[in-house]
């Protein structure tokens, strides 16, 4: 019978977080720490612990902590953002702008990998962002008998989005990635960031009501119900899309959750009948041909970095 240890769960945890503090040292005193010359604990020597309290005292883990929970913050905040304007956005375009304009975070993704990650910009790369793109642009944009007036403030907004989207999983991959993958410590940050969305992201709602800005009020029972199959759901992915990025790449993760577009179409055609036009079929064909080209791109990568 499984039998979770908290002791081992957490020194476990915060010895994969000192080595990703070794990796973004430089990068941490940067961003993270508002004190440059904060004391850093050199971790040659590992510490040996019986308790939880000894951990949560040590000074041998305080700086791990300390980064963590910053990290954590920061994520929560960058990745609540482009949900905020997802909702913003929706009342000033239309639905089918919206989903193109979103998917188009690959591009951003690369964008920032290329800034941050110091990627190297290759041929075959730009072409599966440009087939991508181009596919989420022709199943949502060549509609028939579609018709979108004064939308340019909400395709600006949404494009903002789609930008901080793709920062959001580049800084994961630089400041969040520890040189091990590790499944434990991907699954403990995303419920951080869920603790911290809940501890400190909530603080908004009733100044907005109070403002009259946004007025809230508690959903009936089956609309909560589908919040929660919402929020359960967006638990998965969240843990799955972080550690995809931590394995992979941005990049391939962002074109790797296009692939959920071909599936819906093909779930609709199966469960409501809903008919595939020609155009949703050539989008989709582009999305896929453009993930099957990153993989053979990150497969050759690898041969190569082993010969």
């Amino acid at each position: 019978m499984f039998r979770l240890n908290p002791l081992r769960y957490m020194e476990e945890f915060l010895n994969i977080g000192i080595g990703l503090i070794s990796t973004v040292k430089p990068t941490y005193q940067a961003i993270i720490t508002t004190n440059p010359t904060e004391e850093v604990v050199e971790y040659d020597h590992p510490m040996v612990v019986t308790s939880i309290t000894q951990i949560l005292t040590s000074k041998h883990y305080r700086p791990v902590m300390i980064y963590i929970f910053k990290i954590s913050l920061l994520f929560a905040i960058i990745i609540c953002t482009p949900g905020y304007i997802w909702y913003v956005a929706v009342n000033l375009t239309t639905m089918a702008k919206l989903t193109a304009i979103y998917n188009t975070s690959c591009f951003w993704a690369y964008v920032f990998s290329i800034i941050l990650l110091n990627e190297t910009i290759r041929i075959e790369k730009v072409f599966s962002v440009i087939l991508s793109i181009t596919g989420v642009m022709v199943m949502s944009l060549l509609i028939p008998n579609e018709r979108a007036n004064n939308i340019e403030v909400g395709d600006f907004i949404a494009c903002f989005g789609a930008l901080v989207y793709g920062l959001y999983e580049v800084l994961y991959k630089k400041l969040g990635s520890p040189p091990t993958t590790s499944f434990l410590f991907a699954n403990t940050i995303t419920g951080l960031i869920g603790l911290c969305t809940l501890l400190f992201l909530w603080i908004p709602i009733p100044i907005l009501h109070y403002l009259g800005i946004e007025i809230f009020e508690l959903p009936d029972p089956e609309t909560f119900g589908y919040i929660l199959s919402t929020a359960i759901a967006g638990v998965f992915f969240n843990a799955s899309f972080m550690l995809l990025i931590a394995l992979t790449s941005p990049l391939f993760a962002s074109v790797g959750i296009m692939l959920t577009i071909p599936v819906v179409a093909l779930v609709d055609w199966l469960i409501t009948n809903t008919p595939i036009g020609v155009n949703t079929i050539i989008g989709n064909l582009c999305i896929l041909l453009a993930f099957i080209l990153l993989s053979w791109t990150n497969i050759k990568d690898k041969i190569r970095y082993i010969f």
